[in-house]
């Protein structure tokens, strides 16, 4: 296998047509979907430390239950940090978090962080084989559940042409990898939860365009609310909606209104 980061460059195995996607992810996702959450926060501040300047100021959006949302701007503005709240790793400084209409404190951490899908840009593969890192190691993991994960996120493929197929060991004494196979093993790790929330930062930097639409595509087919930290515009088109972060506050939210065309709601 190629190692490095994806590129067209590269000599890619065929892809999967649209419709053929569309087909296949339906037939997975059938009878399995769980209703997506809401998400709101109200007025949120955040800093890391008392002495330390404030990263987010008075923030305040509503995210619809199954809607996908891109969150996009300049390099430390904040996005991370906000897509660390919406997880639960961090929590408000001032303000709240609302989930499905209640705050996070009265729906439950644990069982919000359970029915969460994520993948941060420092997340890395452990040592073991490919089938133990989709599943992260779950004692009833099914092969039919773990192919299915990998299937969603356009890795099923390249898992199936090595010789050992979803047995082969990855991490410091296994096989390498290349960056887009790295990402993509670790959204097949978030949708193996079956989320009703997925939230990915930067989770597709590393693929071609081609393997970035068709990971794009097989996501938003699943009932669930997306949240991705995005610069490139395959991903940004793939969303119902943009919110452009400055200085730690949202200074657009743009929404598809038609096919290519957004309307900022943000006055």
């Amino acid at each position: 296998m190629a190692t490095g980061a994806e590129s067209s460059r590269e000599e890619p195995e065929p892809l999967l047509e649209v419709d053929e996607l569309r087909a296949d992810v339906l037939a997975v996702n059938a009878g399995k979907a769980r209703a997506p959450l809401s998400l709101a926060l109200e007025d949120v501040w955040f800093r890391y430390a008392d002495n330390e300047p404030w990263i987010l100021k008075g923030l305040s959006v509503e995210i619809k239950a199954g809607e996908s949302v891109a969150i996009s701007g300049p390099s430390g503005c904040g996005k991370t940090t906000l897509l660390k709240l919406l997880a639960g790793l961090l929590q408000p400084t001032r303000g709240q978090m609302i989930v499905d209409g209640r705050p996070l404190e009265q729906f439950g951490l644990k069982r919000y962080r359970s029915l969460l899908g994520v993948v941060m840009q420092d997340d890395q593969l452990f040592a073991g084989s490919i089938a133990d890192n989709i599943s992260f190691f779950a004692t009833d993991a099914t092969p039919a559940s773990v192919e299915q994960a990998a299937l969603l996120a356009a890795i099923k493929d390249d898992i199936e042409a090595m010789p050992m197929r979803f047995h082969t060991l990855v991490g410091d004494m296994g096989m390498t990898l290349s960056g887009g196979q790295k990402q993509r093993l670790l959204i097949a790790r978030a949708l193996y939860r079956q989320p009703r929330v997925l939230l990915l930062d930067e989770a597709t930097s590393h693929l071609d365009a081609s393997r970035e639409k068709q990971v794009n595509v097989a996501i938003g087919i699943l009932k669930v609310t997306r949240i991705v930290v995005a610069h490139r515009a395959e991903t940004l088109r793939s969303a119902d909606r943009v919110l452009q972060l400055e200085q730690g506050q949202i200074s657009q939210d743009l929404r598809l209104v038609d096919a290519g065309v957004r309307v900022s709601t943000k006055s």
